[in-house]
Formats: structure tokens, sequence, C-alpha cells
């Protein structure tokens, strides 16, 4: 498991316990342990059939070894009796008798023995006031239209709204019809726990200022997921947006790879807490334990467990509970994003009509193809064929595809696909449109593993930098955490796989959805910033009039609105901002600065490779590297790039689509508009708002110093980044307002203008019928 090894490299200082002064170096024991390296000398990712454990990485979830078996195996490891300096930073010293003691109680309790937690988890019926799902039947429900739970919510939305927008307005609330209100969304980018922060910031300015009380819709991609199950889930004491960025600035001070993370799952009744998800996945029929899994359980334990350990509530996991202010009207209503992995095939030829691509599930050989052509094109030395290879690589990229998977506190399904089931049935198996089994919703622990799944690399990139020091660990436990680290490396896109809820609907999905979905046992989700750090994709279907995007990327800006850009040509919308570009940003010391970088392609040609693009475009679309991160950077990704500086770049631009216009050089933007020519604009507005330096707010800091990869970030530089996207944020109010009101006008002149027509073909029909 990653949090032994981390829990040394990470542990908080506070943490009792030392390493004796004469304790040898890493390097030094290293050469100690050489007789060791018989069974370690496989190459990276790799092991051997003569160093397996005899409990399989993950899969000792799976089978749930008797407690006999474990305890008999654990009696004859040899501990050392200390463990070294290591050769990088390291927080505190960690005893290894608390290690002992600690993984000896976390096994014991995953075991199959009466009494153990997974005994309590798996073979006890759920607790009905912790899960009344459990009492409940699912279907699916087929179609685009959204669904009853979030109609209902619109209209209680709006009546909230009507006060609220008409005091951001300056108007009277009689001057207000609901009819008239802007739908407006605000939408949170990737970026790890910058990103987290950032939209917690923006959230927390966007309440002060009243705007939050106008928003009907929020959604969030990878880190801004986390954000938003902070925010709706309670577990900060409230679902007000400055307690959770408080509960997120104490919870994140400390790393999930800590000592703190082991005593948590060892200790109730925080373990039965984390681990249930976990245990209850593993031991499904279709249950396939993940690193993801593992990853989502460690975030939850300091994300979304309070600190005080009297107000954990099994509740706060559950992400259909989430309606709980959402019924009311509340706050917005939430929308979570992860994708699933496709790859286009021939025509389907069976009907000559039929003139559509099809698209499967990426097979096997698809990717290994895919992956041997960019080998070989790596080590070519002749450019004629590098070339070659190159155009052939980038042809079998075009071939590969994303669903886009929306998660509500309602639904959880695919627009594309037409399929949809209620959010508190997700885990269970399905068979023709109908669940076959009753059990307790999936926890939120495993879906933050699976919206941040990119990030599983970091942990994978750590296990190497501390394993000189794990191979000193006893021979079987550094073999089975290695496993655990690298088993499934080669397809990473498929380690986080879920029942899947479409088996058995052959024939009955949205046209041209995959065609041999509905025959799979599982459907595999992903981080889905592989595809679109900013989640424009959810509200392309909701026909919202204003977009506020909070971008803590360290991507080319250009890059997510030219994709989102793509995506509503796609869907035949005329009204998104069309030929909006953002202000360049640049390599830096590069020649010919003036000259602005291409977007690179968005697309990746696996599963795999997906997962590595984004953990490397998160820190580097367009900068080159800088050298080694300092600190905690170091026991992040081992090199990262700072994105360039920011050129003219300003705290919040605004483009705003028509559909009366093609004309692309007309421009889009607020600042170019004068308030005839706003009004005369019906598309999208998109509000651009990047995580940008505020000297005002925070002086001297640079809010791209905390790294995408960051495992702990220190309260003081929480707060900083928290002030900066409240600044920035506030520094945006003025715009917003000034278009916000623009949409209003025009939505009532509108619906003015609509009325007048019908009251004019009224009075013709009566005039009609008197004069015959």
């Amino acid at each position: 498991m990653a949090l032994v090894h981390n829990s040394r490299a990470d542990s908080d200082p506070t943490t009792s316990g030392h390493v004796p002064e004469d304790a040898p170096s890493i390097g030094d024991q290293h050469k100690r342990a050489s007789t060791r390296e018989e069974h370690t000398t496989r190459s990276e990712g790799e092991t051997s059939s003569e160093s397996k454990s005899d409990w399989q990485g993950l899969s000792f979830l799976k089978s749930s070894i008797p407690v006999q078996s474990i305890s008999s195996t654990m009696s004859t490891w040899t501990w050392p009796t200390a463990l070294p300096t290591p050769d990088f930073q390291w927080p505190a010293p960690l005893p290894v008798t608390e290690l002992q003691e600690r993984f000896s109680a976390l096994l014991l309790e995953l075991g199959l023995g009466p009494g153990s937690l997974y005994d309590r988890i798996v073979n006890s019926p759920p607790d009905p006031a912790i899960h009344p799902e459990c009492e409940w039947d699912a279907e699916v429900r087929l179609g685009q239209e959204l669904c009853l739970p979030e109609r209902a919510f619109l209209g209680e939305r709006k009546r909230r709204m009507k006060a609220s927008f008409a005091r951001l307005m300056g108007v009277s609330e009689s001057e207000v019809d609901e009819r008239d209100l802007p739908l407006v969304a605000i939408a949170g980018s990737g970026g790890g726990y910058r990103a987290m922060l950032n939209t917690l910031g923006s959230l927390t300015s966007a309440q002060s200022s009243g705007i939050l009380d106008c928003v009907t819709y929020t959604a969030g991609v990878s880190g801004s997921c986390w954000a938003l199950g902070i925010l709706y889930s309670g577990v900060a004491g409230s679902c007000d947006p400055r307690n959770a960025a408080a509960h997120a600035k104490d919870r994140i001070k400390v790393s999930y790879l800590d000592m703190d993370t082991l005593d948590a799952l060892t200790t109730p009744p925080t373990n039965s807490y984390l681990l249930a998800g976990l245990l209850r996945k593993a031991a499904g029929p279709n249950g396939v334990p993940s690193l993801v899994d593992l990853y989502g359980t460690l975030l939850a334990s300091r994300l979304y467990t309070p600190t005080d350990a009297t107000k954990l509530d099994p509740q706060h996991l559950s992400m259909h509970l989430y309606r709980r202010n959402l019924d009311n009207g509340a706050l917005p209503l939430p929308i979570l994003s992860a994708i699933q992995h496709g790859t286009r095939s021939m025509p389907y030829l069976q009907s000559k009509s039929w003139t559509n691509e099809q698209t499967l599930v990426t097979p096997p050989e698809k990717a290994e193809e895919i992956k041997e052509v960019a080998e070989e094109k790596a080590f070519s030395i002749s450019p004629w064929r590098e070339r070659a290879l190159e155009n052939k690589q980038e042809r079998l990229e075009k071939e590969i595809r994303w669903l886009w998977y929306e998660f509500t506190p309602y639904e959880v399904g695919c627009d594309e696909i037409g399929a949809w089931i209620p959010s508190w049935s997700l885990g269970r198996q399905f068979h023709n449109g109908k669940n076959t089994e009753r059990k307790p919703e999936l926890s939120f622990s495993i879906l933050a593993g699976i919206f941040g799944s990119a990030f599983c690399a970091s942990l994978k990139h750590y296990f190497r930098e501390v394993e000189p020091a794990l191979k000193l660990l006893p021979e079987q436990l550094y073999i089975w955490l290695e496993e655990i680290v690298t088993e499934n490396e080669g397809d990473l896109g498929l380690i986080h796989p879920l029942p899947n809820f479409l088996k058995g609907l052959d024939g009955q999905l949205r046209f041209g959805s995959p065609p041999d979905i509905t025959d799979h046992d599982t459907l595999s989700f992903m981080d889905a910033g592989a595809e679109l750090n900013i989640p424009y994709y959810p509200f392309l279907r909701r026909n919202v009039d204003c977009i506020i995007a909070l971008d803590a990327s360290a991507d080319s800006q250009d890059l997510w609105f030219t994709r989102a850009e793509e995506l509503a040509a796609k869907r035949g919308l005329s009204t998104w901002p069309r030929g909006a570009t953002w202000p360049a940003r640049i390599h830096p010391g590069d020649k010919g600065a003036a000259v602005s970088s291409g977007v690179p392609p968005y697309e990746a040609s696996t599963p795999d490779n997906a997962n590595m693009k984004l953990a490397q475009t998160q820190e580097s679309a367009l900068a080159k590297q800088t050298g080694k991160a300092e600190a905690t950077e170091q026991r992040g990704m081992a090199e990262e790039t700072k994105p360039p500086p920011h050129g003219p770049l300003s705290t919040c631009e605004v483009w705003i689509g028509s559909s009366k216009t093609s004309n692309e050089r007309v421009s889009a933007r607020l600042d170019d508009l004068d308030e005839a020519a706003l009004l005369q604009r019906d598309g999208i507005a998109v509000v651009y708002i990047p995580l940008m330096p505020n000297e005002r707010r925070a002086p001297g800091f640079d809010p791209f110093s905390i790294s995408t990869w960051r495992r702990e970030v220190s309260e003081e530089e929480s707060q900083r980044l928290l002030d900066v996207a409240e600044g920035n944020f506030a520094d945006s109010q003025e715009k917003i307002v000034r278009l916000l009101r623009a949409v209003w006008q025009r939505k009532k002149m509108e619906r003015q203008k609509r009325q007048w027509k019908a009251q004019l073909a009224t009075l013709h029909e009566h005039l009609g019928e008197h004069l015959h």
C-alpha cells in the first residue's frame, strides 16, 4: 500500500518516535540489502514469477484470506530494527514498531475471520437508517431529456433565485419574472489541490457577492470534483463555501500518505467509514479493487473525514444524499464528471443504409498497436521513417473516442448513450434495465479516486523514490506493496471498473452508441481531464445562458476553449462563441516569443497514455522544463514545469455567442460590445476567470507554486491561494453583473415580444371570427 512508504515520507512533524542517530543512510542500508536484490531484479513495473507474493496485490481484498493465514504469514516476517535516514527530505522519523503494529492491525481487520472489519461490513446486513436505498429497486431510464427530479429542482431553484437576483440587479422583486432569469453555471477545472482550493475560494467570493445565489449549476473535473464533494457532503459542518474552504485548508496540511491515515484505517470508527466502500466493491461479483480505489480511500481520509471524529457521519460519503440541499432549491445542482474510453471502428455494414461509424471499447490489440508504433518512433534514427510512423500514430490516435458521464445527486449516465440510473444504485449489477441486487450506494471515497484518477501516477512515482527503504521491510510485504502499485499499470484506463448498468439493453440505446457496450460486465471510468479539463460539456445539453469557468490548470487556455467549441459544433449548437481566442501564452525564452504556441492534440492513444498525458499536461502544456521543484514538489512528480509568465491575460475575460452572425471577425468579447450590441447577442456567454497572481490580496504569491501533484499544502499556502481565488472572483464581479443584466433584459424583451405576438395572433383570430 502506498500509504506505508509515504507515511514516512510525508508524515506529520508531530509524529512521535525517533530514528537512532547512528542509523545508516538509505544508500548504506541499500548496500546491506543487496542480498535481497535477487527477488527484485526486474524492470520497473514488472514482477518476476519467482517473486510474487501469496496475496497478489489488491486481489487480497477479493479473496479475503482467513485471519489465521494472515497471522501465520506475518509471524514469519523479519522487521528491521530501524529505518534509515533518507537521502531526500523526510518530514519526520517513523518508528518501525509503530509501523509494524498498525500494519498488522490493518491486515487482520481485512481478513475473513469472524469479527473482522471485513466480516462486519460485507457479511452483515447494511443499516437501513444509513442506507435506505437497500430497500429500493432501480431501473435504467432511457432518453436524452433531463430527469424529473432535476426538472423539479429547476423550478424550486428559480423560485429561490428571484429575490436574490433582484438584489444583485438592484431592482425590486416585482420587476423580476422567473421566466427571464438567466441560467448560470459555474465550472471548476482540474488541477489537484490547487484547483480544489481555487474552486472553493471562488465559490466563497461568489456567495459573498450574491452571485452564487443566482447560479443554477456547478460542475467539476478532477480536483474541482473534490471541492464540490466537500461542499455538498456537509463534512465541513455545513454547505457553506467558507466552511468548506476552512475544512479543506485544515485537512490538507497533512498528507494522505501519513501515519494519521494509517491510524484512521485501523481505528474505529474511521476504519469502517473509510474502508466500507473499498471492501464492498471488492466483495461484489464483478468487483475489481484497483489502485484508483485505494487512492480514493486515501483521499477520503483527509478530504471527507472531519477532524472531530464525533462528527463522523457515514452519509457524508453518499452522493445521492447531497440532494438534501437541492430539493428545496437552496444550492446549485452539482455535476461531477468522468469519462469512458472507446475507439471508432469501421462502419457497421450489415445494413446498407447504415453510414455512421460505430464505436467500441478499445480492444487491447488496438492499444498495443498504438503503443508499438510510438515506441518504434522513439527509437527510429531515420527522419523519413520517423515521419511515416508519426503519421501512422496520428491516424490511429484519431480513432480514439471518449464518452462523457455525468454524476449528480439524482442520476448517473451518459448523454451520448441516452441511459441513466439513480445515483443511489451506482455499483449494482443490472440486466435488461433492472437491478439484480440491492446493495448500498457506491461510496464517494471510490468516486473521488475515479474523478482524479490521473494522480495515481504520483503514487507510482513516489513508490520508486522510496523503494530503497521499502526493500528493508519484510520481503513478502515489500513484494506485496509493489504488486499493489504496479498491477494493471499497462492498462491504467481499465483498473477502475464499475458494474455495467447497460448490460442486456441491446438495441435500446441512443443511435451511435457503442454496439457491444451492452455485452460487458463492467464499464471503466477515468479522470475527465484527459478529454476536457474544464467541464463545459454537461452544460451544452442544458441550455445554459452563462458559464463561469474557473481555470486552475496550467495548460494552454486556448486548449480547453477550442475543445469545447468543437464539442458544441458536434452538437449543432450555433450559440457557442465562435472564433474567440484567449490571449497567447508563449514559451519563456523561446526564439520568436511573439508567436503563440499551437494548441496541442487533445486526444491520447490509449487509456494508459491518456492518464500519462494528463499527468504531464496538468503542469506543462506550454512551458519548458524549469528544473527540480523543491520540498513537497520533489515528493510529487520528479520533474515538473511551471506555467509561463502570464501575458496580457486579464483577471476576467467574457465572450458571448450569437446565432445571428457567422462572421468570426465580429468580436464576441464583452469589452468590445456596447449595450445595444450586447442585447443583440443571444448565445452562450463564457466568463473565463484564470487562476492568476493577485498582488492586492496576496502580494508576491504565485498560486502555481502549489503544484498539481502536491499531497499536502501548508495552512499558510492554502490561505494565500484561497485569498487569490476570492480576490480574482471579486475583481470579476462587475463584468459578471453587467453580463447577467444584459442576458436578463434580452430574455425579458424576447418573452414580451413572444407574448405580444401571441396576443396579436389571438386578436386577429377574434377579428376574423367577427368579420365572418
